[in-house]
């Protein structure tokens, strides 16, 4: 294999997929980057064998076909401290590479590229459309909420559920429930467990006017954006029933404006950070203001912020974390949330009338 690319170009497509590599595993070849130079043009590619990237055909000069596969840190490394301009690349029959621009010359011993193992093909599955910037504000709003740790790995990606055309995007972690919602051209009607890793790439790689095409079977999700093709696996099992959970049984109903509520709660979120053990927020709602309050061994907190209201009376606590990822998430200036009771969940959606997301938080028993 022989080739020249771009440096800058060079890297950015190391960039893309160097995410993919593996960094606990005791097979060498997936600690490397896979160059390939076909007929098609010379990719970059790499596998950890839960998802996989393919960069699009790279501008360069392709001069001999061939493979090789380089140790992903070391290639980067490398490549970083490479003088600007043309790079070329090329390797023997025994796999040693080298990397050589202008007086710079850097010998590489590489692997067999035959054997790295290359991206599951869906050739047997369903595809949809959809617009890149919704996908990626879809899975922006919902990503916190996925679970962190292996206890249940269900938890720890998110549902994509296609009914009809509706197109629903849900993350829970066993203390809260974000909901998102959008359409498709398309008719579909299925169920994915999608893991969070591929979703935070994917939404990192998103251009800002594209497409994002979706292809998937029983056992991959494949993405193909303009930059790559994203591979991954997902999840096999049946995902919590999370519907039933969301209830217009409530006895208390607020309107607030969220950057006050935000700001309310990172105040406390200060207080609390230099405390060791886990202290609540507890919201107090009457007379139309809700008041705010943390306290601990090193000091209190309490705010009270002017709110629209109906129902009861009520006094909740919750962990401040939650509901600061939720003001966060929003885009909107008001939320309307909704109290079923002092140890019932809370229930946060729009307030323009729309059902475009919804919020579940547990809360915590004051102490």
């Amino acid at each position: 294999m022989r080739i020249s690319c771009d440096k800058k170009l060079l890297m950015e497509n190391i960039n893309i997929v160097q995410k993919c590599v593996s960094s606990r595993t005791t097979n060498p070849i997936l600690e490397c980057i896979l160059l390939k130079a076909d007929r098609d043009g010379f990719r970059l590619i790499a596998n950890d064998l839960e998802q996989s990237i393919e960069t699009a055909p790279i501008e360069s000069d392709v001069y001999s076909l061939g493979t090789v596969a380089l140790n992903a840190k070391m290639f980067f490394d490398f490549v970083r401290t490479m003088p600007e301009g043309m790079i070329e690349i090329s390797c023997d029959d025994n796999f040693v590479t080298v990397i050589k621009n202008g007086r710079t010359n850097i010998n590489i011993s590489g692997l067999d590229g035959s054997e790295f193992p290359l991206p599951k093909m869906i050739e047997d599955g369903e595809g949809v459309t959809v617009k890149g910037s919704e996908l990626r504000s879809m899975i922006r709003q919902t990503i916190f909420s996925v679970a962190v740790g292996e206890y249940r790995p269900m938890l720890t990606g998110e549902l994509f559920e296609f009914e009809g055309q509706r197109f629903n995007i849900v993350a829970l972690d066993g203390h809260r429930i974000a909901y998102r919602t959008s359409f498709t051209e398309k008719e579909l009607n299925k169920k994915l467990i999608v893991p969070g890793k591929a979703l935070t790439e994917i939404s990192r790689l998103i251009g800002d006017e594209e497409d994002v095409e979706m292809f998937f079977n029983e056992k991959f999700i494949e993405f193909r954006l303009k930059s790559c093709n994203l591979t991954s696996r997902l999840f096999e099992g049946n995902y919590v029933e999370y519907s039933r959970m969301f209830t217009n049984d409530y006895k208390t109903n607020i309107k607030i404006d969220k950057d006050a509520l935000l700001s309310s709660l990172e105040r406390c979120m200060l207080l609390i950070a230099r405390e060791i053990k886990k202290v609540q927020v507890i919201l107090e709602i009457s007379d139309g203001v809700l008041a705010i309050s943390a306290e601990n061994s090193i000091g209190k907190v309490n705010d009270e912020i002017d709110i629209d209201f109906e129902g009861e009376n009520i006094k909740i606590g919750f962990s401040p974390k939650y509901l600061i990822d939720i003001c966060r998430a929003v885009d909107e200036k008001e939320l309307n949330m909704f109290f079923l009771g002092s140890l019932s969940p809370c229930i946060v959606k729009s307030c323009v009338g729309n059902e475009d997301y919804k919020y579940l938080v547990l809360p915590v028993k004051i102490q």
